[in-house]
């Protein structure tokens, strides 16, 4: 009876370490390539906290990943301004990748240039917007991904190889695996 009470136990630990095995393989396939899983520090987290805070941003949210060898280099906020940015950077400065979070519509002070709609996760909307200080200076153009997550208005944009005012499918990616980040 002891026997066979042991293999049971056995064959139930076999069964459970390759279920956790098979997703934690399936996390990482989640990353595209290229990428890599985003690590914050506890100070990080506490600025950034403390940043929305400033704004009134209740609930906060951070990609699950970046471009590898990105880091976040900076969170702007100031008086005046409505909306907090997380901005990650690798260490040319060649490619990154801006998060803007606002508690409400955030106006882009510019001119639009072009607008495509969208879906994150197939359900959320959201638009792609070019946009500029001036209707012919189509060359300063920047553009983001714009769209409300929760209570929390999100534009993603993204320079990557010196190219800034594009659409990057990878911009959509980071969108559609945001997480809220967790004190």
């Amino acid at each position: 009876m002891v026997r066979y009470f042991l293999v049971f136990l056995l064959s139930c630990v076999v069964f459970i370490s390759g279920c956790t095995q098979e997703s934690q393989t399936a996390s990482k396939q989640a990353i595209p390539e290229g990428f890599e899983a985003l690590t914050l520090t506890d100070q990080q987290k506490k600025e950034i906290f403390e940043a929305a805070e400033k704004v009134g941003v209740d609930k906060v949210f951070v990609p699950s990943f970046v471009r590898k060898g990105q880091k976040l280099e900076k969170i702007v906020t100031g008086d005046q301004v409505l909306y907090f940015s997380l901005l990650f950077s690798n260490e040319n400065e060649d490619t990154y990748l801006n998060v803007q979070e606002s508690p409400g519509e955030v106006l882009l002070g510019g001119v639009i240039i072009e607008e495509k709609e969208t879906k994150i996760n197939n359900d959320i909307p959201a638009k792609w917007i070019s946009f500029s200080n001036h209707k012919d200076n189509i060359e300063g153009a920047s553009s983001g991904l714009y769209f409300q997550q929760d209570t929390t208005f999100i534009m993603i944009s993204e320079k990557v190889n010196g190219k800034k005012n594009e659409f990057t499918k990878s911009a959509e990616e980071v969108a559609t695996f945001l997480k809220p980040l967790i004190k």
